[in-house]
């Protein structure tokens, strides 16, 4: 059960010390070692919440200079000072995996064997892609595909560096044997993230349930459900 707001060891008013349960110590001192929020900062809507969860929102200052509360997410004992809408609806829930349902569509509990399967195959991507970024300036751009994993692309941005045997032998499918999408677009020589995700069973964009797309970026999502 959630427990009550608390304000981190000080009174917003007084900033005074009060007694705080160790968790909500730890989760001040993960905001306080960011080096952007003051020891005995003012906190308010503080809650603890399934999976060693803590959030609420501290007091810092718009662009103006104003003061102004901001949210804020502790998993164990990292700080997001910064997160996503879809962070605070997700890991501030007393039900993750019903507030992924809803907010994205995708039930978890049915689907797990085939999101399991396609989690493993991002977490089974990310290693070769980590290791063709650090031999080269970028991630395979759009046009290049994950096929640059496999052997040497020749459009776009040649690789400066490629193993003889490539960095991986042959690229998995999604459950419904189709590629996973692939996305990487070059800007000005910046290292630009990429993007993997399946469209689901319709093969379409969009859907929920079993057509629901599963992105890479929804990893930690999982990866905190299952932890619970």
């Amino acid at each position: 059960m959630r427990q009550p707001a608390v304000s981190f060891c000080c009174i917003a008013m007084l900033g005074l010390l009060t007694s705080c349960a160790s968790t909500e110590d730890q989760a001040a001192k993960a905001l306080e070692d960011t080096g952007q929020v003051r020891p005995n900062s003012n906190y308010k809507d503080v809650a603890q919440y399934p999976g060693n969860v803590t959030c609420g929102k501290y007091l810092a200052t718009d662009y103006q200079g104003f003061p102004i509360y901001k949210d804020f997410v502790v998993l164990d004992t990292v700080a997001n000072l910064r997160p996503l809408s879809m962070d605070v609806k997700i890991y501030c829930s007393e039900d993750p995996a019903a507030a992924l349902n809803t907010e994205l569509g995708i039930d978890y509990e049915i689907q797990k064997s085939q999101i399991d399967r396609i989690l493993n195959d991002f977490r089974d991507l990310a290693v070769p892609l980590e290791a063709y970024i650090s031999d080269n300036p970028s991630y395979p751009w759009t046009e290049q595909g994950l096929q640059a994993l496999v052997q040497p692309a020749t459009t776009g941005n040649p690789p400066r560096d490629f193993p003889e045997n490539g960095y991986i032998s042959s690229i998995p499918t999604d459950p419904w044997n189709r590629n996973y999408h692939y996305i990487c677009e070059p800007f000005a020589g910046i290292q630009i993230p990429y993007k993997l995700q399946t469209f689901g069973a319709d093969g379409v964009q969009g859907g929920s349930q079993e057509n629901a797309d599963i992105k890479h970026d929804y990893l930690p999502y999982f990866d905190h459900i299952n932890k619970i």
